[in-house]
């Protein structure tokens, strides 16, 4: 099939693209050319922009299939919420419209919900529904926080830990709970709702086979980094109101380009980020990787000292995609 691929360059398209590429499909990756690429060879971005929806029908033109991939995980300059991750997939499904696509595969996000409360969920409710009242065929993949090369969540996390410090700083009393899964995983989930007949008009929630509190992810992320300050191996967590941390999150999110953590996603915390522990399994045929052995990709990133003197060029880029 001739699958054009939305966000290809970023996160999640970096692992869905070989994939579909390995099952023999002809793939077009969407892009505006903002973002430095790692495409597998003989690939280059084509023109199209979410934000305005330019380029986006003549670059669909033959396509069989669209994976939408674009989203932000937090509002910078013109890209918002709702710019992107709502009105953005629209300008999605309108082109697709235009260009006679036959499916639409979306991937949003467990806990995507009407509640405005939630402003990033609410923009993920809002672009499954321009999915859903498309009239054409259409398969949503709601999932819970994703793991892999080029994440943002537990690099950021990362990062955070090699801070020389003698706690590790957790939000709340660290029981929030999310249900990591590989973007190797998601890229495989992708694929059969792109291929499979039988999930046309279906909405799938898929997590790892792991329900993890926060601060159990902290301390699996701190052991895989193996980081060590003053010789003090293991670091015990100070448990912070969230109440305490938000004045600093508003800074964060209004001076850097990949803040630790912004408001909204403390906010987020009390929210439950998990499906059923067997729901790739059930679903898609397969068990999910756990998240503790497959965190050695986090060892090989660049830590704060060097991101912080890339900040210039770093401001230039959007945000990353999911």
């Amino acid at each position: 099939m001739r699958v054009a691929v939305t966000g290809g360059t970023g996160f999640v398209g970096s692992h869905l693209v070989p994939t579909l590429l390995a099952s023999g499909h002809e793939i077009r990756v969407i892009g505006r050319g903002t973002r430095s690429t790692t495409l597998p060879s003989g690939l280059a971005p084509t023109f199209g922009d979410v934000l305005t929806g330019a380029g986006l029908a003549e670059a669909f033109q033959d396509a069989d299939v669209v994976v939408n991939l674009v989203a932000v995980i937090r509002n910078q300059g013109l890209q918002t919420f709702e710019s992107v991750n709502a009105q953005g997939t629209a300008h999605v499904v309108e082109a697709a419209q235009r260009a006679g696509v036959r499916r639409l595969v979306q991937l949003s996000a467990i806990g995507a919900d009407p509640d405005p409360t939630f402003p990033y969920l609410f923009s993920k409710w809002q672009g499954e529904q321009w999915i859903r009242g498309s009239g054409l065929e259409w398969v949503v993949l709601r999932s819970s926080v994703i793991f892999g090369e080029r994440d943002g969540f537990f690099s950021l996390l990362a990062k955070a830990i090699s801070l020389p410090a003698p706690f590790l700083v957790v939000p709340g009393d660290g029981t929030a709970i999310f249900q990591p899964i590989a973007a190797e995983d998601v890229a495989r989930c992708l694929r059969a709702a792109v291929e499979d007949e039988d999930r046309i008009g279906q909405i799938y929630e898929v997590g790892g086979p792991e329900h993890l509190t926060l601060e159990q992810i902290t301390m699996l992320v701190a052991a895989a980094t193996g980081k060590e300050w003053f010789g003090i191996a293991r670091r015990r967590p100070l448990h912070l109101d969230p109440r305490l941390l938000r004045p600093g999150a508003i800074v964060m999110d209004k001076i850097m380009p990949n803040p630790l953590v912004t408001p909204q996603q403390l906010d987020m915390l009390v929210k439950p980020n998990i499906t059923a522990r067997d729901a790739v399994e059930t679903g898609f045929g397969f068990e999910p990787s756990r998240l503790a052995p497959n965190l050695g990709y986090l060892r090989k990133q660049k830590r704060w000292p060097f991101t912080l003197l890339d900040q210039g060029n770093a401001r230039m880029k959007p945000p990353p995609a999911i």
